[in-house]
């Protein structure tokens, strides 16, 4: 189960509604402040909503533990105006199937679409859910203010007589009917999808994992501090904590040695290695390069203590998540950039992960279309989209790969230049 489709409106550089195929690697590819990190910033941000669970806000924008910091309301929304709303829609498959009363029912892997409108007062910068519609084929469910407390239930498109309230981020919850009322069976059909998609919905995100652009610089030693992370984390910070723990915790360290054939895939070593410093919380990482020479990270060019966090996040990831990366192949040179696509598959194919990544390298998507034509990686896990910016607006083109006669063609390709050997 991983998240399929993301349409976006009013939200950063997204003017007009844009819808994106969300595919096992997808691609956004474009110059500096096109906005190809738009779609990443709205998942993430919904992402870190269900993950800071002390924060009851509908969308959490910005907040001391944020993984992405976006600002205030009125700096994100495209059109400055608090009249306006974002919204922020995500679709997904269910597990299995889910019989709702009144003969209405959702099969497995059906399509389920959660779509939030959010706005903001002007004078207390109070964040709401204006509108939530909750979709599957058979059934939508929309809830509408009202006023402060209460929401107008609709099912497929008819109002009901009984209201809904928010419980906080994503969650609703639906007030019985009165006594005497007639439509019970869309009562229960609500109630059961809120739960369901809440339930869904929750997990989901708390399995889409973010990995900034901005990395944590080499350390000589690095505290764990007893802490046992699931993630790298924004900056990458986690990453050393998890290979501690697993040096740790189990004899195997099949996760480090993963990464460790990863980076002599990419040229850049021949393994990584993980000590503890005494009995301390303190630890050592080195790591061997081609040559035989071993050196602490802190030692070693930049771009190692930049990529050993998307290394890491590949190889940690829990089976079935989303990863969002900025700039994965940051301070690599064009072989190693070009290597991480052929690392992305193989990350993919392992642990039935999704990609998503904004990039500057053309050799990741060269790499990419190669190994499409091996056979690596099927055409249809792959979506790429060209993004520019023009009008005050950032504009996304999926960018077209087909197969002719045998051969994977690109009909519209990123720049002139971008299939240049």
């Amino acid at each position: 189960m991983a998240i399929t489709h993301v349409s976006i409106s009013n939200f950063k550089g997204i003017s007009e509604k844009s819808e994106f195929e969300i595919r096992p690697i997808t691609l956004f590819i474009g110059p500096n402040s096109s906005g190809k990190s738009s779609c990443i910033h709205a998942i993430a941000s919904m992402a870190q909503t269900v993950k800071l669970a002390s924060s009851k806000l509908p969308i959490v924008l910005d907040d001391e533990f944020a993984q992405v910091h976006l600002g205030r309301f009125i700096e994100v929304i495209h059109s400055k105006s608090y009249s306006d709303a974002i919204e922020i829609g995500l679709t997904y498959r269910l597990p299995g199937k889910i019989a709702l009363p009144g003969g209405f029912s959702i099969g497995k892997n059906d399509s389920v679409t959660a779509c939030f409108s959010f706005k903001s007062t002007k004078r207390t910068q109070d964040i709401y859910i204006e509108k939530a519609i909750f979709s599957t084929p058979a059934l939508k469910v929309e809830l509408t203010k009202l006023d402060d407390e209460n929401y107008l239930v609709s099912v497929n498109d008819n109002p009901t007589k009984f209201h809904a309230r928010h419980t906080g981020g994503f969650g609703f919850i639906i007030a019985p009917p009165a006594q005497g009322d007639s439509k019970h069976d869309d009562f229960f059909n609500v109630l059961l999808m809120i739960q369901v998609f809440g339930e869904v919905f929750s997990s989901e995100l708390r399995d889409v994992l973010y990995l900034g652009p901005f990395r944590q610089s080499p350390l000589r030693r690095y505290p764990t501090r007893g802490s046992a992370p699931n993630e790298v984390g924004p900056q990458g910070e986690a990453a050393i904590t998890l290979l501690a723990n697993e040096y740790v915790q189990r004899r195997s360290r099949s996760c480090t040695k993963q990464i460790g054939k990863w980076m002599q895939s990419l040229g850049l070593g021949k393994g990584v290695d993980v000590s503890r410093v005494g009995g301390s919380d303190l630890f050592d990482v080195a790591v061997t390069l081609p040559d035989g020479a071993k050196f602490t990270v802190a030692d070693l060019g930049y771009g190692i203590s930049q990529v050993l966090p998307v290394l890491t996040q590949c190889a940690f990831a829990p089976k079935g998540s989303t990863l969002l990366f900025e700039q994965p192949e940051l301070h690599l040179h064009p072989g190693a950039a070009r290597g991480l696509a052929s690392v992305f598959i193989e990350a993919v194919n392992r642990s039935n992960l999704h990609i998503v990544a904004e990039t500057h390298s053309r050799d990741m998507f060269i790499q990419l279309l190669d190994e499409i034509r091996s056979g690596k990686v099927s055409l249809n896990d792959v979506a790429a989209y060209k993004v520019s910016r023009f009008d005050g607006c950032s504009h996304f083109e999926r960018i077209k790969i087909v197969e002719e006669d045998g051969h994977i063609e690109v009909l519209n390709p990123w720049d002139g230049e971008l299939l240049r050997r």
